[in-house]
């Protein structure tokens, strides 16, 4: 029990450490008081009453428990604050171009654009200087280097390059410095040229095997198997994932089961359990341990050992020694000493969403699996006999109760780092988590016979391919599944953590709480009946109201502007300005539960730029490319859509159904952009974008007649007198832009935060 309380107090001072950002004598100044207060402890407990009646309170000393705090706090202060010398490739992050010499020390990975390699430094040269002595100077320091896809070179080459090193950016939605410095690399480096191979040995002869292995492996599995099942089994086998086609692993996320194609917790158990199962035939139970834990640790080495990889094998041999010595495993002591000690030496895991997944998953096993299995078998034991309820009890929990377990612990992490949850995991997971242990089974010896020679692999493959298939069709399938995956807020996390913790103190509580209610029902009817009630609440409060609602949100300098369909589905149209205030505007109108657009009109190249912001804070499924954003050949910006959105290019004159009788038309284009016309009913709404009068009137003169709405900015008013724009005879001017309007009679973002227009396609009015 004091281990559990010192690694919480550990964890807590890291979470606190990063929180509060206090300088370092201050914690120092904390360790040392704490420490004299575990030392002399003892002296106020015999002194002082109230001390004493304190210390009945607490599961640990005082003293111990914030000494240990305070650690943790010093600790993340330490990694925050990196000490960089001239002798570090960091120091020369952002300072221009160098040469760089370094050897690859860790396997290429490949994507289908780019190979990354990671490159250990040794030896630096500034080509600019003029003192040649002193221009090439001893280095160390590891570098994330991007090189281009048919990039050949392999772990242990020595290369030297010129390249710019920087430092990893670092934005609110995503750290890409703090996910790479958990994997002590400080610096990036893109596009290095006249990149040479000047030697090679680098490295340890175990290493360089295992990676030569796991390659040799992944192109025997390709040469066997078709995809995607090929692309699978690398997954599973060889943590390689990035194998699978984009729109089948969209669907293992969707319905929850992608950690299947990841080395985790779950792969470790079976290899443990058939390794020691396979040995103890062989050697007995303790050499069957010691060979098992090798094992796993020259697998764990073979896929580069990731967080939760290295967590799932520290957590084997844990469990592996606590079945010899024949007691039952401290199963959240041991997670939570495993938890901190890898904090410990890398804090930064904290901030990884998989470490935080495999934990999460991990806890809820621990903490509700057994219970969750002696409730079943009592239920069942009232209807049969004992011996045929623990026969039905285990295979119904390990498949079913287990994961509905880690999938209560993991809900609130996948909702605070997805923004997503996936309905269809409850059904996905029962269905295809009990056939993996036979793929990994199958796959292995299929592996194994296609290295020794590809016939024998080719008729092994007979065995383990349907399991493969049958895991495929089933995601696939089920990904199908309407309102499948919920999209949630990010502020509506925090109430999915709030709930889940109440659950489980309540769970932890439960037998208290049953003594003093009598009954364990009435407090878990409580619980049931509030979040029931809240949810369905929450809801009601968001549906569709039968009538469109066109938004034109102020968005600091700038203004943005988005439509729910009377059906519900949402479109923005050139999103611009602050991506925090429009998606605070989202937040009032879309349901916590369904927190997503369901597309984004683009219509000028330059206006995709906040794209990558704003799919950050709320999931964006399509983005719908108008011909004047990816026709504009003499524009050399890029057009910067993020990856993992659908994308579609209209044509010109295009009729865009956005629900049943809503339609927006590309009225008209020229080099400014493209016109849009909004129709719903009798509702017709004209955005010109800066298009010319004239050139609307040409190619649809129908879009100028019969206006609910005119929807203007400055764009519309530097060539064409405002006078053209009234002489329209719209019944509303709506106003884009923060300064002053020149039509009188306008309503705009310069007199008002929000612009509503309201219509039920008969009428419309406005609202502020």
């Amino acid at each position: 029990m004091p281990l559990l309380w010192v690694s919480l107090a550990f964890i807590a001072g890291l979470l606190a450490g990063d929180d509060l950002q206090l300088r370092f004598p201050v914690w120092l100044t904390f360790s040392v008081l704490f420490l004299l207060l575990s030392i002399f402890e003892h002296k106020l407990h015999n002194r002082f009453q109230i001390w004493r009646k304190v210390r009945q309170w607490l599961p640990l000393s005082a003293g111990v428990m914030l000494l240990f705090f305070t650690l943790g706090g010093l600790r993340i202060w330490m990694t925050n604050n990196p000490v960089i010398k001239s002798d570090d490739l960091a120091w020369y992050n952002n300072k221009g171009a160098f040469v760089v010499t370094g050897w690859v020390s860790a396997a290429p990975d490949r994507r289908t654009k780019a190979t990354y390699y990671q490159i250990s430094t040794i030896e630096i040269t500034d080509p600019a200087s003029t003192d040649w002595v002193h221009a090439a100077r001893k280095i160390h320091g590891v570098a994330r280097v991007q090189m281009p896809a048919d990039a050949t070179w392999q772990y242990g080459d020595l290369l030297q390059f010129t390249a710019y090193p920087r430092t990893p950016s670092d934005h609110s939605d995503f750290s890409y410095r703090d996910y790479l410095a958990k994997s002590g690399i400080l610096s990036v480096i893109y596009h290095p040229r006249s990149v040479t191979k000047v030697g090679n040995g680098y490295g340890t002869v175990l290493r360089k095997g295992l990676i030569s292995f796991r390659e040799q492996a992944r192109q025997t599995l390709f040469e066997i198997y078709p995809q995607p099942e090929a692309g699978l089994l690398t997954g599973i086998l060889l943590g390689v994932d990035n194998d699978l086609p984009p729109a089948l692993s969209q669907d293992y996320r969707d319905t929850g089961v992608a950690h299947i194609i990841a080395i985790s917790g779950f792969n470790m158990a079976v290899l443990a359990g058939l390794f020691l199962w396979a040995f103890t035939l062989l050697v007995g139970p303790y050499w069957a341990a010691f060979i098992a834990a090798i094992l796993l640790g020259f697998y764990a080495s073979m896929v580069d050992a990731s967080e939760s990889v290295t967590r799932a094998v520290i957590m084997a041999v844990m469990a592996m020694g606590g079945h010899l010595i024949g007691r039952r495993q401290a199963g959240l002591n041991a997670l939570m000493f495993t938890a901190a000690v890898m904090c410990l030496l890398q804090p930064l895991l904290l901030k990884d969403a998989s470490f935080q997944l495999s934990f999460a998953a991990s806890f809820g096993l621990v903490v509700f699996a057994q219970p969750m299995q002696d409730w079943l078998k009592a239920l069942l034991e009232k209807k049969v006999s004992e011996k045929t309820a623990a026969k039905w009890a285990k295979p119904f929990s390990e498949y079913f109760l287990f994961t509905l377990a880690a999938q209560l612990a993991t809900l609130p992490f996948i909702a605070a780092n997805f923004g997503r949850i996936s309905i269809s995991s409850l059904l996905a997971n029962p269905l295809v988590l009990p056939v993996q242990p036979a793929v990994m089974i199958s796959g292995g010896l299929t592996l194994l016979a296609g290295m020794l020679h590809p016939l024998a692999g080719k008729l092994t493959m007979l065995i383990s391919w349907p399991f493969l298939k049958y895991t495929n069709v089933m995601v696939t399938l089920l990904a199908k599944i309407k309102g499948g995956v919920l999209t949630i807020h990010p502020a509506f996390t925090i109430w999915i953590f709030v709930v889940v913790i109440i659950f489980v103190i309540l769970f932890f509580l439960r037998e208290k709480l049953a003594r003093f209610f009598q009954s364990s029902r009435f407090v878990w009817l409580v619980l049931l009946l509030v979040a029931t009630g809240f949810s369905t609440w929450s809801i009601a409060s968001h549906q569709p109201d039968g009538k469109l609602h066109l938004h034109l949100v102020r968005c600091d300098e700038e203004s943005a502007l988005y439509l729910i369909a009377p059906n519900g589905r949402t479109l923005a149209i050139d999103p611009r300005g602050s991506m925090d205030e429009f998606t605070s505007s989202l937040e009032n109108e879309l349901s916590p539960w369904s927190f997503h657009l369901d597309s984004v009109l683009i219509t000028d190249r330059k206006l995709s730029e906040p794209m990558a912001e704003l799919s950050g804070a709320i999931s964006v499924r399509q983005v719908l490319l108008a011909p004047s954003s990816y026709r504009a050949e003499e524009d050399s910006r890029p057009l910067r859509i993020p990856d993992g959105i659908t994308v579609e290019k209209l044509l010109p004159a295009e009729n865009v159904e956005i629900e049943p009788g809503v339609w927006l038309t590309l009225a008209a284009e020229d080099l400014n952009g493209t016109a849009l016309l909004l129709q719903y009913g009798s509702l017709r709404i004209l955005v010109p974008n800066g298009v010319d009068y004239a050139v609307i009137k040409t190619s649809t003169p129908e879009a100028l007649t019969g206006l609910t709405a005119l929807l203007l900015g400055p764009e519309d008013i530097s060539y064409i007198p405002p006078r053209v724009w009234r002489n329209l005879n719209s019944q509303m001017i709506l106003w884009r832009d923060r300064g002053i309007s020149p039509f009188e009679d306008s309503l705009g973002v310069d007199v008002s935060a929000e612009v509503r227009l309201v219509a039920d396609g008969t009428d419309a009015w406005l609202m502020k």
